[in-house]
């Protein structure tokens, strides 16, 4: 079988910011894991036995964490100095995997299912390359993928129509003569991309129909909606031994609530939650169906729905967030009807009695005063007034 794999985990996650700004996408957490850790865990129950994680935006976080949590791994790091798409991202690699090998991004969430089905249908076919695909509701925003007899017949990364619902789920193998095919791939701009390098192999490309083990949490509403669709399938309601849940405090439904979080009186934290590390919820708190990230703080009286809050996040007293449906404008294209409520990034506080309208963002170190009403995009950093 195939025991290496190269986890393309290099890129920033823009549809993803302001999130992203000091951390990679692979490393947030999803039902309070890291997104790459599920990647990582996929392949080392499929079989691989040797990783080879290329990394760029904030490679050390990855590096960091990777390394201690898998001692025992055969794990190589190679940076991608500039990020000039996925294909360029391989190429950093090339000098480091065999004959035959995985390729995996490392910003979706994937299971060993569909790893060992991509190796499956790659070994049992006279096919240069195997790619899984998978059914999506929102092909739009993924290489819409065209599949005749089971071969891949063309990817289309920038669909404007499309009558096919399925799309490219990140898992492929490939022998080496995919390097060969980069070097004959145009590029579009700068960015070489590694769909594009399909159409330049020599030989047929096969697909693998993969079920419901790919999740892509691309954006802001996906990582909530993501995070609810694991808890709820594992069934997860997990509260880790070092939480102090005061006596009048509720919590229901599929939630996660980490190490020494504190929830206080009369404090609620309803399904679809997971507070990560050290997480503060204040007396008659109300937090549902959202992400609260390590040493975040959340105020008395505070209602949080739908929302993301990043790592030492400080939300005041009465601050109101209420979630719900909305347009989302993001990198220029609309989404109609997205459940979510208000990202709010690293070390930003918000103070006592602020609205966060649905949609809203306040970025990373930003001060928004007292009783105002957030309905744009913050500024870097600055202070947001009412």
């Amino acid at each position: 079988m195939i025991a290496e794999a190269v986890v393309l985990a290099a890129g920033e996650g823009r549809r993803l910011r302001p999130l992203t700004k000091y951390q990679p996408k692979p490393m947030l957490p999803v039902a309070n894991r890291p997104v790459v850790e599920y990647v990582v865990d996929a392949l080392v129950a499929a079989g691989v036995e040797r990783i080879v994680c290329v990394v760029g935006h904030r490679a050390d976080r990855i590096q960091t964490h990777l390394t201690k949590r898998y001692p025992d791994l055969d794990l190589a790091f190679v940076r991608q100095e500039r990020r000039l798409g996925s294909g360029h991202a391989l190429l950093a690699a090339a000098a480091h995997v065999g004959e035959r090998f995985l390729v995996v991004n490392g910003d979706n969430v994937v299971d060993a299912d569909t790893v060992r089905a991509t190796i499956a249908r790659g070994v049992e076919t006279d096919a240069v390359a195997t790619v899984a695909v998978a059914h999506s509701e929102t092909p739009e925003a993924y290489g819409v993928v065209v599949v005749d007899h089971g071969r891949i017949a063309d990817i289309d990364e920038h669909p404007t129509e499309s009558d096919t619902y399925l799309v490219n789920a990140g898992v492929y193998v490939f022998d080496r003569s995919v390097f060969a095919a980069l070097d004959r791939t145009p590029r579009w701009g700068d960015e070489l991309r590694l769909t594009d390098a399909l159409d330049h192999l020599d030989g047929p490309v096969t697909s693998v129909l993969v079920g419901e083990g790919w999740l892509d949490p691309s954006n802001p509403w996906q990582l909530l909606t993501v995070t609810e669709a694991l808890l709820a399938r594992d069934g997860t309601n997990s509260v880790h031994a070092s939480a102090r849940i005061h006596p009048t405090a509720v919590v229901e439904g599929h939630v996660v609530v980490g190490p020494d979080c504190e929830l206080g009186p009369g404090a609620v934290v309803r399904g679809g939650t997971c507070l990560q590390e050290n997480v503060h919820v204040g007396p008659n708190a109300v937090v549902e169906r959202s992400v609260l990230l390590t040493d975040a703080r959340v105020g008395a009286g505070a209602v949080v729905r739908d929302s993301v809050v990043g790592p030492g996040v400080q939300l005041g007293d009465g601050v109101v967030s209420p979630g719900g449906l909305v347009d989302v404008r993001l990198g220029g294209t609309l989404h109609a009807n997205r459940r979510l409520g208000s990202v709010v990034a690293d070390r930003a506080v918000i103070g006592p009695n602020v609205t966060l309208e649905p949609g809203s963002q306040v970025d990373a170190d930003a001060t928004v005063r007292a009783g105002s009403i957030v309905t744009d995009p913050a500024r870097d950093p600055a202070e947001v007034t009412a």
